[in-house]
């Protein structure tokens, strides 16, 4: 048997090339034989059964060794989805940890200013605007008459 898929598809067509060229020249001489010698008739009718008998062996052979290499792509592309979407549940999993993480990391800074606020009353300082959408968004939520503005960059003036 050979391993290589295409190595036999070739070895096969070969074969039907010249199971087919040996038909055609089969029919062309049994029509000339049949009439002069009736027993060779016979053999060659015979011939020409095994040859399409054979040729019908060569095409279930090229059929099983393309059909199996389709079969491993296809085998391969399954896994290679499952693969994928463990790698989305995986990802869906961290994102939960990470925003689990983002949010006690907020609570922990909340608790941070809720702790600094009396120092900074006492020395007179304002606390810093939040420079993050989550930071104003608490803030606003904390305070809703006063609302930070984002901050703006700076550009460059036009040149005249």
């Amino acid at each position: 048997m050979v391993d290589n898929p295409l190595e036999l598809m070739l070895k096969s067509q070969q074969l039907a090339v010249k199971l087919a060229t040996d038909t055609l020249r089969t029919v062309r001489d049994t029509a000339v034989t049949g009439v002069t010698q009736p027993e060779e008739l016979v053999r060659q009718v015979g011939d020409l059964a095994a040859a399409v008998a054979s040729m019908g062996a060569a095409i279930t052979g090229l059929a099983g060794a393309t059909a199996q290499p389709l079969q491993d792509f296809i085998v391969r592309q399954r896994e290679l989805a499952d693969t994928v979407a463990m790698l989305a549940e995986a990802q869906a999993d961290l994102a939960q940890v990470v925003a689990k993480l983002a949010e006690r990391h907020a609570d922990a800074v909340t608790a941070l200013e809720k702790v600094t606020a009396p120092v900074f009353a006492i020395v007179g300082a304002e606390p810093t605007a939040a420079r993050t959408r989550a930071g104003r968004a608490r803030q606003a939520a904390a305070d809703p008459t006063k609302t930070s503005k984002p901050i703006a960059k700076k550009t460059a003036k036009p040149k005249k």
